[in-house]
């Protein structure tokens, strides 16, 4: 597919055709964001008999985190795939075999490496998967974009990336943005129990710490991105699928190891400890409709993880931010219908902090699209460019904050999904000064 389309200018910086291809995988990108986000709130909203033999309320936490990354496994089946399919192409093609030839390999060290960054992100999916469990789906989404301005924070005082004053423009409305929509939840009257006694809309026991916990969570996803950066950027060189699907096996390897016996005796308010594994596996067992949300996220995740690197290589630039800001509108839109189509049992109403969150809704999109530079300050210096300068060696997309949100390693592989030439990100930077690289696997100093 994405040979179809070969890059213009350095890097893949040119703008491609949004074809008939590239339109489907943006649908259905959009579709299985949303749908990602939607399922895993309504996941916490589900009661089930627990080990008590009472209705209990399902919150694994932990569950749900090794659910999305054991969704992400399966992306190592794509890469070998398309592996396959290129060697195979390559039979009848010198050209393709010079340039599979001339890649780098595979080796284990590589493999080890990308076990790292998935530490990282471990620990930002647990602290958000909790996070989500005290706040509705929308607010959560919105506070996640907050995580541009721990980024731009990085990039200008960890990676030596200076921001210009309209970026730092476009950081201040995103924080300003992230504080009106975490004040929202404040002025929401609390909700009344649904019919049937079914789980409310949102959870109002703590929405300050669904609040807390979500930004330390991205918070925790900045600190990913500077370490891929700096650290392995130069180092790692692997296809995106196979970043992907290593990252699901090292996070569900950790989970189940690590996570889940710490959960497992940590005190806390699932019978006694943090999380209850065979009161999970109970309460699976005896729901049905449990059963059915937790495959249908997990294929979500796998759906959205194999169109996110086509997304990535396939659209222009513009439509990936359009994709990337659209989605908090549209999970919004759908949980005020399910509200509405379950009888407050799932989904959000619309209540008194709502109209708070829809003005920091368009606070952020506005602070977006002035970081970005789709649209200009009225003080800023005519032809003013943002990431599009020379400052970023002129071939980084004019549409930067979905890059900055991105994995470097990710933004900056190459792929040939159905084989045939290779293609690169829109968000590769091109004449970027080399950062210092140090081997993660050695002892420091040498």
């Amino acid at each position: 597919l994405v040979g179809n389309h070969e890059p213009e200018g350095p890097m893949g910086a040119g703008e491609k055709p949004c074809t008939g291809q590239a339109s489907a995988v943006f649908v259905i990108g959009l579709v299985a964001g949303t749908g990602c986000v939607i399922f895993s709130k309504t996941l916490f909203e589900l009661k089930s008999e627990g080990l008590n033999g009472e209705l209990l309320p399902f919150k694994p936490q932990v569950f749900q985190s090794w659910l999305m990354f054991f969704g992400m496994l399966f992306a190592l089946p794509m890469y070998l795939g398309t592996e396959w399919l290129r060697a195979r192409k390559a039979r009848h093609d010198p050209a393709l075999k010079a340039a599979m030839d001339a890649e780098p390999p595979v080796t284990v060290k590589t493999l080890l490496m990308l076990g790292l960054p998935a530490v990282f992100d471990l620990l930002s999916v647990l602290l958000m998967v909790a996070g989500l469990m005290h706040i509705s789906a929308s607010i959560w989404m919105l506070l996640r974009g907050g995580g541009i301005v721990f980024v731009a924070l990085m990039k200008q005082f960890a990676l030596g990336d200076r921001l210009t004053p309209a970026m730092w423009w476009g950081v201040g409305f995103i924080a300003l943005a992230v504080t009106m929509v975490g004040f929202s939840p404040m002025l929401a009257e609390a909700p009344a129990p649904s019919k049937g006694d079914a789980a409310p809309a949102a959870d109002s026991s703590g929405p300050l710490a669904g609040i807390a916990l979500t930004i330390a969570g991205t918070f925790c996803q900045s600190l990913q991105y500077v370490y891929e950066e700096k650290v392995m950027a130069g180092d790692v060189q692997a296809p995106p699928w196979l970043l992907i699907g290593m990252e699901g096996f090292f996070g569900t390897l950790l989970c189940t190891l690590v996570v889940y016996p710490i959960a497992q005796i940590a005190p806390g308010p699932d019978h006694g400890v943090v999380e209850s594994l065979p009161n999970t596996l109970l309460q699976i067992e005896h729901s049905q409709a449990i059963q059915q949300m937790a495959l249908g996220f997990c294929v979500l995740v796998f759906i959205l993880n194999s169109f996110s690197v086509l997304v990535t290589f396939m659209l222009s630039s513009v439509w990936h931010a359009i994709l990337d800001n659209f989605r908090p509108i549209t999970i919004w839109m759908c949980n005020l219908y399910i509200f509405h189509a379950t009888d407050g049992a799932h989904g959000e109403s619309w209540n008194s902090g709502s109209y708070l969150q829809l003005l920091g809704l368009g606070v952020m999109l506005y602070g977006t699209a002035v970081y970005n530079g789709s649209v200009k300050l009225p003080w800023s210096p005519d032809g003013e460019n943002l990431l599009g300068s020379e400052l970023f060696g002129g071939a980084a997309s004019r549409m930067a904050s979905p890059a900055l949100a991105r994995s470097p390693l990710l933004t900056g592989a190459r792929l040939s999904p159905l084989g045939g030439a290779m293609a690169t990100s829109p968000y590769a930077q091109a004449g970027r000064p080399a950062l210092p690289l140090a081997d993660p696997l050695l002892p420091a100093g040498r």
